[in-house]
C-alpha cells in the first residue's frame, strides 16, 4: 500500500494513536492486533475497513468482517455507515453464525438441506436428543442435557459423528456417538440445523468441495475477525479455509487476557499460536487504554501478570490515577449485599455516578438472589442483564415454531411444540401414537397426519383433530410461499392459529401480557421489513454511486441474502439472538455474571464474592499447582475473568467478600480471593508502613478462616483471625461485631481515622449503649 496521504486517508487517521495507525495502514498479508481492554479495537477494525474501501478502492462486497454478538456487529455496521455511507450496505458484517447461515442458504442442496431449512434453539435440540436416544436405543446412563453438551463439544471441535474417536471400553463415549449419529439423521429429516451445524456443515462443505471454497475465496479477499481470542477450533478452521496461511489478508483483533469462554469451546491457543500458524504475520499491540483510571489498570495488570502463558503487554492511560480501590468485608452474604446497596445509594445521592453507570458482578448466578433482595429492599432500581430474552418467552417461542412450520412443515420439533397450542384436544396419548407411527413409516410427523385414519389406535375424534391441525399447517405453508414480507406472514399466522385470541379470552393479567407480547412480536416483524427495505435501497444507491466496473464474471458479488425470502430471513435473525445481545436497562443498576460483563463498561463496578472457592471458582482450586507449569488453565482463565471484571470500571472499583457465605445450601468459610492478594496494598490507599507486622509462624489460625493480611492483602484489621486484638481498622467496617474487655459485645456504628488508634463508635448491648473507643482495645466479636 502507498504512503502518500490523501484527504480520505487524513480523515481516517487523524484521531488515531501510532499503534492504531500502524494497524489501519498495514499492507497485504496476515495481521494480529493485540488489543488490550478499552484500547479502541472497534475503531481500528472499522477504520481499516473504511481505509480499504476509500483509499485502496477495494469493493465493499469483497470484505468479510465477523464478530461474536449481534450487538457488536450492529455497532460495527453503524460506525461503518458513518464512515462509508451507503457503501457500508455492501459489506458483510455479522456474527460467525449469521455469516455461515447466509452461505449455507446459498449452498443448502450441497449439504443435504433445502434453502428453507430452520434453525433449532436449545429447547428444540434437547427434545431432539431425547428422540435420538430412543431411536438409537442407547443405555440411559447419561442425561440428555449432558449428551447434548458433548455433541456440542464435538461440533465445536469440527468433528462429525463418524469422525469421533471412541474406545470400545468407553460406554459413555459410545452412547454419545450413537446418539449423535441419530441426532444428525433427525435434523436432516426435519430439514433443520442447530447452531453447531451452521459452522460445522460449512467447514465440511469447504473441505469436500474445493470448487465451492474457491468461489468464496475469490469473493472475500479481505477477512477481519473481532474478539479472535474467543474462537473455537471449528471457527478457526473456517477462517483458515477462507483465508489460508501464510499470506492471506486475514486481520485478527483480540486480547488473550480476555479469553474467558473455554467452557464454550473457545481456545486461547488460537490467538497465542497465530504468529506460528501464519508465519510472517505482523503483530501490533494496542496498550493505551481510554476507559479506566490508572489505579484500576494497575490492579488489573497485577492480577493478569501472574499468568505464565500470555502475550506480554501492559495497559496504560493518560488519565490520572483516580480513586483508590474500595474493599468491602462483611460477615456474611446478606451483609455484603446490604453494603453494596448502601454504597450504590451513596454514589447516586452524591450525584457522583448515576444508577445507569453502575454494575454489580458475580461469579455464579446463585449469588444474584441475595443481591436482588437487598437492592429491592433498599429501593435501588436494577436490571438483570442476560436474563430471560423476549424471544425466550413461551408464547413467543410458540409463535416462532408456527412460523418455522410455515416455511418447513417437516420440522418435527416445531410441530410437536404447537400441536396442542392453543389447546385443541390433542392429548399425549395421541401424540405418542403419532410419533410411533411416523417412526415406523420413516416419515415426518406432518406427512403422518395427512391421513390420520392410518394411525393405529386412534379414535375418530382424535383423527379429526389431527386432520384439522394438518389443514392449518398446510394453509399457513401455502400463504408463506407467496408472502412478500415477514409481517404479513406473522399476522396471518396469529389470526389462523388464534394465539392472541386464546390469551385474550382467558382474561387473566398474565394471559393478557402474553397477548401483548405476541403483538410486539408482530411489531418486530414490521420493523425487520422496514430495515430490510431500507438496506436494499441503500445498497442499490451505493452501486449506482460507485460507477465502478462490474465484478469479474468468475466472482459472485450478489448479496449473500439476495435470494432468502423475508420470512426465512426474519426467522434466521431471531434464531441467532444470543444472551450477549441483551440490553442494559436505562436508569438502572446492572446485575450480571462476570462472563456477561465482557464488552461492557461502567463508571462504577462492584465485584462481589471475592473469596477462594467463589472467585476463583472451586473448580480452579482442585489440582491447582503443576510442579513445572504452575497454575493450571482453569486458574489462568479465572485470572482472565478477574481482569475482565476489573477493566469494566471507568472510575470506581469496589471489591467485596464475606467472612462466611451460605451458597447451594452449604455454609462456607472461604479465605479471601488470591486475586486480591495480588493487588498492591497502596492501590487500596494502604501504605507499607501502615501494615501490621507478620504474625509469628506458631500463632494458631482457625481452619479455613485465615486473616486477610496474613495472605499479603490490603486489609489491616484481623477480623478473620484468632488474634487477641484487632490492631486497627481500615475501610468500611460498619456493622462488624466486636468485643471490649469492659463493655462486652457490640457492633461498630462508625469510625474516625484508620489504623490502631482510630476512634470507633460502637453500640454495645444492655445499658451500655453507644461508646467511643480506640480500635486497638477492641477484639473481633
Amino acid at each position: 500500500m502507498g504512503t502518500a496521504l490523501n484527504p480520505h486517508e487524513n480523515a481516517l487517521l487523524e484521531d488515531l494513536n501510532p499503534p492504531q495507525k500502524e494497524a489501519v495502514l498495514h499492507g497485504d498479508g496476515p495481521l494480529l492486533v493485540l488489543s488490550g481492554a478499552g484500547s479502541g479495537k472497534t475503531r481500528v477494525i472499522t477504520r481499516r475497513v473504511a481505509y480499504l474501501v476509500k483509499v485502496h478502492r477495494v469493493f465493499p462486497w469483497r470484505i468479510l468482517a465477523v464478530t461474536f454478538t449481534n450487538k457488536a456487529a450492529r455497532e460495527m455496521r453503524e460506525r461503518l455507515t458513518q464512515l462509508l455511507g451507503a457503501q457500508a450496505n455492501e459489506l458483510v458484517v455479522s456474527t460467525f453464525h449469521s455469516s455461515a447461515a447466509m452461505i449455507l442458504r446459498r449452498e443448502a442442496e450441497a449439504v443435504g438441506l433445502t434453502r428453507s431449512f430452520v434453525i433449532y434453539d436449545d429447547g428444540d435440540q434437547l427434545n431432539l436428543v431425547k428422540r435420538a436416544m430412543r431411536e438409537a436405543r442407547v443405555d440411559p446412563i447419561m442425561q440428555p442435557r449432558e449428551i447434548l453438551h458433548r455433541i456440542d463439544q464435538e461440533k465445536n471441535a469440527a468433528r462429525l459423528p463418524d469422525e469421533m474417536q471412541v474406545d470400545v471400553d468407553n460406554p459413555r463415549g459410545i452412547v454419545v456417538k450413537k446418539t449423535y449419529q441419530a441426532y444428525q439423521r433427525l435434523l436432516r429429516a426435519s430439514n433443520a440445523v442447530d447452531f453447531g451445524d451452521l459452522l460445522l456443515l460449512l467447514v465440511s462443505l469447504f473441505r469436500k468441495r474445493p470448487d465451492v471454497l474457491a468461489n468464496y475465496r475469490r469473493r472475500f479477499t479481505h477477512v477481519l475477525v473481532d474478539e479472535f481470542q474467543d474462537t473455537n477450533p471449528v471457527q478457526y478452521e473456517l477462517l483458515r479455509l477462507l483465508a489460508p496461511p501464510p499470506s492471506s489478508n486475514l486481520v485478527v483483533v483480540g486480547d488473550d487476557d480476555q479469553s474467558i469462554y473455554r467452557w464454550r469451546g473457545a481456545s486461547v491457543d488460537n490467538i497465542l499460536g497465530f504468529p506460528d500458524s501464519y508465519p510472517g504475520a505482523k503483530v501490533v499491540k494496542l496498550e493505551q487504554n481510554y476507559r479506566s483510571d490508572q489505579n484500576i489498570l494497575k490492579a488489573a495488570h497485577a492480577v493478569i501478570s501472574k499468568n505464565r502463558r500470555r502475550m506480554q503487554k501492559t495497559l496504560w492511560s493518560e488519565r490520572p490515577p483516580g480513586e483508590n480501590l474500595q474493599l468491602i468485608i462483611s460477615r456474611d452474604e446478606r451483609g455484603e449485599a446490604q453494603e453494596v446497596a448502601r454504597q450504590i445509594h451513596a454514589l447516586q445521592r452524591e450525584g457522583f455516578i448515576k444508577y445507569s453507570g453502575m454494575a454489580v458482578f458475580y461469579r455464579v448466578n446463585a449469588q444474584s438472589r441475595v443481591l436482588e433482595e437487598a437492592l429491592r429492599l433498599a429501593r435501588v432500581p436494577y436490571t438483570l442483564v442476560s436474563g430471560r430474552s423476549f424471544y425466550d418467552r413461551a408464547e413467543v417461542r410458540d409463535a416462532a415454531a408456527y412460523l418455522r412450520l410455515m416455511v418447513n412443515p417437516r420440522s418435527d420439533a416445531d410441530l410437536l411444540r404447537v400441536i396442542n397450542t392453543p389447546a385443541r384436544g390433542i392429548g399425549d396419548t395421541t401424540v405418542e401414537r403419532l410419533t410411533d407411527f411416523a417412526e415406523q413409516q420413516g416419515s415426518s410427523l406432518y406427512e403422518a397426519i395427512a391421513r390420520p385414519e392410518r394411525i393405529p389406535g386412534l379414535n375418530t375424534t382424535a383423527a379429526r383433530r389431527l386432520a384439522g391441525f394438518h389443514a392449518l399447517v398446510t394453509s399457513l405453508n401455502g400463504f408463506a410461499q407467496g408472502a412478500t414480507d415477514a409481517a404479513s406472514a406473522v399476522d396471518q399466522m396469529l389470526n389462523e392459529a388464534k394465539l392472541v385470541e386464546a390469551f385474550t379470552a382467558e382474561g387473566s393479567d398474565e394471559s393478557l401480557t402474553r397477548a401483548e407480547n405476541l403483538k410486539e412480536f408482530l411489531g418486530a416483524a414490521q420493523e425487520f421489513d422496514l430495515n430490510r427495505a431500507a438496506a436494499a435501497v441503500a445498497a442499490a444507491t451505493a452501486q449506482e454511486a460507485e460507477n465502478a466496473e462490474p465484478p469479474p464474471p468468475e466472482v459472485d458479488a450478489a448479496p449473500l441474502t439476495a435470494d432468502v425470502p423475508p420470512l426465512q430471513a426474519f426467522l434466521e435473525q431471531i434464531s441467532l439472538v444470543g444472551e450477549a445481545d441483551a440490553e442494559v436497562g436505562e436508569g438502572r443498576v446492572a446485575l450480571m455474571t462476570l462472563h456477561a460483563a465482557k464488552g461492557l463498561e461502567f463508571d462504577a463496578v462492584f465485584l462481589t464474592g471475592m473469596e477462594d472457592g467463589i472467585f476463583p471458582h472451586s473448580r480452579a482450586l482442585s489440582g491447582l499447582e503443576d510442579p513445572e507449569e504452575g497454575e493450571g488453565e482453569e486458574m489462568a482463565e479465572e485470572r482472565r475473568l478477574c481482569y475482565v471484571g476489573f477493566t469494566r470500571a471507568r472510575r470506581r472499583l469496589f471489591v467485596s467478600l464475606a467472612q462466611c457465605r451460605s451458597l447451594f445450601g452449604e455454609l462456607r468459610y472461604n479465605p479471601p480471593s488470591r486475586f486480591l492478594r495480588d493487588v498492591p496494598p497502596n492501590l487500596f490507599g494502604i501504605e507499607p508502613e501502615m501494615q501490621p507486622a507478620p504474625r509469628p509462624a506458631a500463632a494458631p489460625v482457625a481452619p479455613r478462616r485465615r486473616s486477610f493480611d496474613d495472605d499479603g492483602g490490603p486489609r489491616i484489621d484481623r477480623s478473620y483471625s484468632q488474634s487477641s486484638d484487632m490492631e486497627g481498622v481500615s475501610g468500611d467496617v460498619r456493622g462488624m461485631r466486636v468485643r471490649h474487655e469492659q463493655f462486652g459485645v457490640g457492633r461498630i456504628i462508625s469510625t474516625d481515622g484508620s489504623g490502631p488508634n482510630a476512634k470507633v463508635t460502637v453500640e454495645f448491648g444492655g445499658s451500655v449503649g453507644l461508646k467511643r473507643v480506640i480500635a486497638r482495645f477492641l477484639m473481633p466479636g
